[in-house]
């Protein structure tokens, strides 16, 4: 009993991170590649690199991941699944906000407007993110949350 407890715990947990992740790839590369794409070009096109570098970016999404799992997806398992939204967008309020204040305030052409954009983007991406995750949580769970 306990082994097919852990089990499960262990499955709802890969499943989880692979919806935050999953959900935060496709709709970063689509904003990224193709809704906003021409924004950053044309807003920052002297700071950014011909040829991105990608392991950066896998750090970022894998860490941001794990913490969209325990702050928004862990904390919500037995709630409904707008408080996993709610608190994905507080934490992408708080930390896309951290990045883009930091870097308009000391990067000379990093503009007011790719903030706002970025900065609202990150907050919507987040809560998206929480909110799969906290469904991909919940498809494994045999003790379904009375709301959910």
């Amino acid at each position: 009993m306990l082994q097919q407890n852990i089990i499960r715990f262990s499955l709802s947990i890969a499943v989880s991170m692979l919806a935050i992740l999953v959900c935060f790839g496709i709709l970063d590369a689509l904003w990224l590649g193709w809704i906003a794409r021409d924004w950053y070009q044309a807003e920052m096109n002297d700071l950014l690199r011909a040829h991105f570098i990608m392991w950066p970016w896998l750090v970022f999404y894998v860490t941001y991941g794990g913490v969209v799992f325990v702050l928004a997806v862990v904390a919500n398992r037995d709630k409904p699944i707008y408080y996993a939204a709610i608190d994905g967008a507080l934490l992408g309020l708080a930390s896309y906000g951290a990045y883009n204040l930091t870097n308009y305030s000391i990067i000379e052409g990093f503009t007011l407007f790719i903030m706002m954009i970025d900065w609202i983007w990150g907050t919507c991406l987040t809560a998206a993110s929480a909110s799969c995750g906290w469904l991909g949580f919940q498809l494994i769970r045999k003790d379904k949350p009375v709301n959910a």
